[in-house]
This record gives structure tokens, C-alpha cells and sequence, in this order.
């Protein structure tokens, strides 16, 4: 079945296509590095298959916890990095970064709730971090090819957010249902 990104957890990938597309972002160390490299292989025409026999047993956080704040910076930073070097569509880049940055301060408040008050100052410091750094993330989007990303197969054509957080759909088996 072809899906847009592999977990780095259990990925299999010909070293052609690996060094087709220069291997992970070494600016990202950790968190969404995998789905940087299946984006920019979906850029160049690559599909990412899904072998649904397979079993993958991963213990997550061995890297690093999932409460700590570090983490928290490190997937709000690489996510905004990700976006902006791959991203095309008809809604201009600014506009989705925008929206993005607000979402991530909806986002904030959780931590609140969850008494995890330095994961937000982690989301500030990732914004700023991506915001110090916001040169070298166009001049990388420049030399990436690009493909809208809603023709792409594998793409979920709905706010995951949404999906889960307000319509409690937990499962991508009850998401997938409605989105093809």
C-alpha cells in the first residue's frame, strides 16, 4: 500500500534513492527526519510502500522521553524546517507557516493541562530557532524539487487535528474510512 512517510522505526530503503535525495537532514539530529527524507523522495517521484503482514515492535522515547522538553522543541522545530523546505501547494508557504505557528500556541495550552509548563518555552525557543535559521531553510527549499503535496498518494486529505482532538477518531483505521 503506498502511504506518504515511513516510521524511521523500521524503514527499508535502497541506498540509490537514500543518496538520491543526500540521506537525512543532519540539521534535524532527531524526530521527523524520516518523514523529511520520504517527503523529498515523493518530490523526486518515489513511492513509500507499506507492508501491512509485517510486525514492528518499536520502544518508543529511546532517544529521549516522551515528557521531556527537548523533544518537544526539537518536533515543533523540525516540523516548521520540514514544511518550509518541502511544501507546495496552493495555499503560499507564509500562510501555512502562519497557520502552523498558531496551532502550535493552541497546542501550548495542553501543556498547560498537563502541568508541563517548560514544554511550552520549548515551542517559543523552536519558533525562534526556526525563525534565526529561516535563510538557510529557503536556500535548502530551493534546491528540492517539488510536488503539490495534495496529489501525492499517501496524503490524508483532512486536519488531523480535527480528526482527532474534536471528532475523537483515535484509530487511522477510522479516519481512512472517510478520506479514501
Amino acid at each position: 500500500i503506498e502511504i506518504f512517510w515511513a516510521s524511521g522505526a523500521c524503514m527499508a530503503i535502497k541506498a540509490k534513492d537514500f543518496n538520491l535525495v543526500e540521506g537525512f537532514d543532519s540539521d534535524f539530529f532527531a524526530h521527523m527526519e524520516e518523514i523529511d527524507l520520504c517527503w523529498r523522495l515523493k518530490n523526486k517521484g518515489k513511492k513509500i510502500m507499506f507492508c501491512y503482514e509485517s510486525k514492528v515492535y518499536h520502544v518508543g522515547g529511546g532517544t529521549l522521553n516522551y515528557n521531556s522538553p527537548k523533544k518537544t522543541y526539537l518536533n515543533y522545530r523540525n516540523n516548521l524546517w520540514m514544511i518550509h523546505k518541502n511544501f507546495k501547494g496552493k495555499t503560499p508557504l507564509w500562510l501555512i507557516i502562519f497557520i502552523r505557528l498558531i496551532l502550535d500556541q493552541i497546542s501550548g495550552l495542553r501543556f498547560i493541562f498537563e502541568g508541563a509548563p517548560k514544554n511550552i518555552l520549548e515551542i517559543q525557543r523552536a519558533h525562534l530557532h526556526y525563525f534565526y535559521q529561516i535563510k538557510k531553510a529557503q536556500k535548502k527549499r530551493e534546491n528540492i524539487p517539488k510536488s503539490p503535496l495534495i496529489s501525492m498518494k499517501g496524503v490524508l486529505k483532512t486536519l488531523l487535528i480535527w480528526e482527532f482532538f474534536i471528532k475523537k477518531k483515535y484509530f487511522f483505521s477510522e479516519i481512512k474510512k472517510n478520506n479514501g
